[in-house]
């Protein structure tokens, strides 16, 4: 029997149980598998351990350039997903900095929420002053959110897919297990009891850039993600005024953080940025 046709039957005999198991999916992301040059750039990894709220964070450096670039992954990701484009980074000058976030790759496993990981987002912005950052995914999201509490000025980013709004999170759950109506309304109120700030169904990328400055933003999408359709990067690049969208193809959701095409244009951009504010 499939997930959505167990959720199904479930949802009839208690749509509270089937919240709360729907909840605990996305309050405890699951992990992929590592691959073999996620590994390997571990190991090159200066790393070490900071406690933040209820969890003990992993962080990793690599590279001793004089430019700081501040990495941040997708949900159910970690700070490896990159192992492709930091050097690459380190190669063109950068000190790379990264981390699994709470219940994220070898920190601390403990129910989290999305409004957790990016006061984490906000914790490294605070400590740091980046010459770029670079996302993933919902990564981007929690930034750009960690970056609105902030009023943060930002020099260059680029970010590797982004959702709109934090509600299509929501929706995969809900797709994902088939609620109904009423379970969806029970998982609704049990995730906006994670965050006094924001409401989860309203919070949009459009309400937290009104405090935001980047001299230098750049939308990266694949023209066929089956994640977060390509819309979604189209909607937020409208959004700002210096940004610009590059589309894509052949490298899905994941893919793209180790494809040579993506990477290729990575180094393109911060090439061209670092020229243009070297001639300023």
């Amino acid at each position: 029997m499939d997930l959505k046709k167990t959720f199904h039957l479930l949802q009839k005999i208690s749509p509270k149980i089937s919240a709360q198991i729907a909840f605990n999916f996305i309050s405890k992301p699951k992990n992929r598998k590592i691959r073999a040059f996620e590994k390997s750039i571990l190991e090159t990894a200066k790393n070490s351990t900071i406690q933040f709220k209820k969890f003990k964070i992993k962080t990793f450096k690599w590279g001793n350039g004089n430019k700081k670039a501040l990495l941040v992954h997708g949900w159910g990701g970690r700070a490896s997903n990159f192992g492709a484009i930091i050097p690459e980074l380190t190669k063109n000058g950068y000190e790379v900095i990264s981390f699994d976030g709470p219940c994220h790759g070898d920190s601390t496993k403990k129910k989290t929420s999305f409004f957790e990981m990016s006061d984490l987002v906000k914790y490294f912005l605070q400590k740091e002053e980046y010459d770029l950052i670079l996302t993933h995914s919902m990564g981007s999201v929690l930034t750009f959110t960690a970056m609105d509490s902030l009023k943060y000025k930002a020099k260059q980013m680029i970010a590797l897919t982004t959702p709109s709004k934090f509600s299509e999170f929501i929706g995969l759950a809900v797709l994902q297990f088939g609620l109904t109506k009423k379970s969806t309304k029970l998982l609704i109120k049990k995730i906006k009891k994670t965050t006094t700030k924001y409401n989860p169904m309203t919070h949009k990328v459009k309400d937290v850039i009104k405090n935001i400055e980047i001299k230098s933003l750049t939308f990266i999408h694949d023209k066929f993600d089956k994640v977060v359709p390509i819309e979604k990067s189209k909607t937020v690049n409208s959004f700002f005024k210096n940004s610009s969208l590059i589309e894509i193809e052949g490298t899905g959701h994941f893919k793209m953080l180790w494809s040579k095409k993506v990477i290729q244009i990575i180094e393109n951009q911060i090439l061209s940025y670092n020229t243009q504010k070297a001639i300023n």
